[in-house]
């Protein structure tokens, strides 16, 4: 099913960014852009990379915190299987490398596919969370007065931040009714039975039974209040980033310029585009600094130069985990065709009756 779903984003994906290339390159004076390639202060971008890889250590010890009602788990055997999925993003559509964390993990540590990909889910809407939450307090300083800039948030930019933070507020809520409503995960499973054949019926209600499990880390607020500081510290790591790009690139903007172009190119990003956001990073990178005064040749420059920095360290890095887990990229991606092992990852399903299965929750004759 992953694999099917990539072919389709993929071909979407690949339309998206060539359009979004079309518009990045079309009028644009080269001579401009590769002056301000040229000019690049390599100080700047050395230290750009070694303060944006920090970041995954970071998100490793966020994970950690996710996983831990599930499975305590060490930071060092984490750190790799971090790498391993983001690289696996960087070089796959519809971002496969969630799933490519999964299986890394189900295969290292015998965590069920589904409760791994839970936690994952949250992960991305703390992100989203964190990144709105940014985004609102810089538009709420400029509103009061607290900073000054003479220039206004385009209201296109307001309207994206309320439709997101719609989403991933719902998003929030779905997961939180999930452990937190006795009775949702019974609907569901009961949907499930009504229009899925049986056979396919007990693989969805398995992989649900999994996913609950991963969300179980929703119960502690302790474990919430930890996993939001830790993503609001990987968006500010990764802001400090995108000013010392922007100082490689001797741009004279205040700092906060750079935390609203990263909230910008982000938020884009979950637009589908070809593996390493390719012409859509790019196109958010113009319209983001755009705001600023800066010009197209410089904005571009600046994406292709910021997109080749995240992209090349976490992709050759995440090769050397791969490869010391002796595995390849079309396995795993292969590799939702196998059933969903549980805890102890012997491979099958955890059975009926048992505490990880939670058959009151998911039986479609509960109440």
């Amino acid at each position: 099913m992953a694999a099917m779903f990539g072919k389709k984003s993929n071909l979407i994906g690949l339309a998206l960014s060539a359009i979004c290339l079309f518009l990045v390159f079309r009028k644009i004076d080269l001579a401009l852009l590769t002056q301000a390639l040229a000019s690049l202060d390599y100080r700047a971008l050395i230290a750009a990379v070694c303060v944006f890889m920090t970041t995954f250590l970071v998100r490793t010890v966020r994970w950690r915190a996710l996983l831990a009602p599930t499975k305590p788990l060490a930071y060092r055997r984490l750190f790799g299987v971090v790498m391993i999925g983001y690289m696996a993003n960087n070089v796959l559509p519809a971002r496969l490398g969630e799933f490519v964390r999964a299986y890394v993990l189900s295969r290292k540590e015998g965590v069920r596919k589904s409760t791994t990909l839970a936690t994952i889910f949250i992960e991305r809407i703390f992100d989203g969370l964190s990144l709105l939450f940014i985004l609102g307090a810089l538009l709420v300083a400029h509103e009061t007065g607290w900073i000054s800039s003479e220039h206004d948030f385009p209201t296109s930019i307001k309207l994206a931040g309320l439709i997101a933070g719609a989403g991933f507020v719902g998003a929030f809520g779905f997961v939180a009714a999930l452990e937190f409503v006795p009775s949702f995960p019974g609907l569901l499973a009961k949907l499930i039975h009504r229009f899925a054949p049986p056979r396919v019926a007990s693989k969805l209600e398995s992989i649900l039974s999994a996913f609950v499990e991963g969300v179980g880390c929703l119960r502690s607020w302790k474990t919430l209040v930890f996993v939001f500081g830790t993503s609001l510290a990987v968006w500010s790591i990764e802001g400090t980033t995108y000013a010392l790009v922007g100082q490689a690139f001797h741009l004279d903007l205040p700092l906060r310029a750079f935390f609203i172009a990263m909230v910008i190119v982000n938020l884009g990003t979950l637009i589908p585009s070809a593996p390493g956001f390719v012409g859509t990073f790019q196109v958010f990178c113009w319209i983001s600094l755009g705001m600023f005064g800066i010009s197209k040749e410089v904005a571009v420059s600046y994406g292709l130069v910021l997109n080749v920095m995240e992209y090349l360290p976490v992709t050759l890095l995440g090769i050397v985990f791969l490869a010391m887990e002796n595995l390849t990229l079309k396995t795993m991606v292969q590799s939702d065709a196998e059933p969903e092992g549980d805890v102890q990852g012997n491979g099958s399903p955890a059975p009926i009756g048992t505490s990880e299965s939670k058959p009151s929750a998911f039986s479609p004759l509960s109440p």
